[in-house]
């Protein structure tokens, strides 16, 4: 299975308290034993590297990730496209049907997230990190 890591699961993982790291880090490490593959869009790595003043944590974090994540998906307009047209559901935010536009478009099996909201969706099949039990079933 190939799985997008959502932005605020991503974010956890890197800037998270301990038990919410451990949580998404258990969740990946399972995964992974059963031969899933991560991919992470561009914006939710950005949005780390922003945030990070320190140059040396920031080359670490980018290192890091190019050694986890098969590939970094752009955003392109095709996602917006989609997007904008899921968006008029208001039950998640505009990010949030981004991050799935792009699982969509780039026929991800799913995400990978860690907020039960993902849920109210069918587009694509959403894996909660909490759920994830040791033996990378969901």
């Amino acid at each position: 299975m190939k799985l997008l890591v959502s932005s605020d699961c991503f974010r956890e993982l890197v800037l998270g308290n301990p038990s919410s790291r451990r949580s998404v880090s258990n969740a990946i490490e399972s995964l992974t034993k059963k031969n899933h593959i991560f991919v992470l869009a561009l914006p939710s790595l950005d949005s780390v590297l922003t945030k990070e003043t320190d140059p040396l944590t920031r080359e670490i974090i980018w290192t890091q990730s190019k050694n986890l994540f098969l590939d970094f998906l752009p955003v392109r307009k095709e996602e917006i496209s989609l997007a904008i047209r899921l968006s008029a559901s208001k039950n998640l935010e505009w990010k949030e049907w981004l991050e799935i536009a792009t699982a969509s478009l780039a026929d991800l099996d799913g995400i990978l997230c860690t907020d039960p909201k993902w849920k109210e969706q069918n587009l694509v099949k959403i894996l909660l990190a909490q759920e994830v039990d040791l033996d990378g079933v969901a």
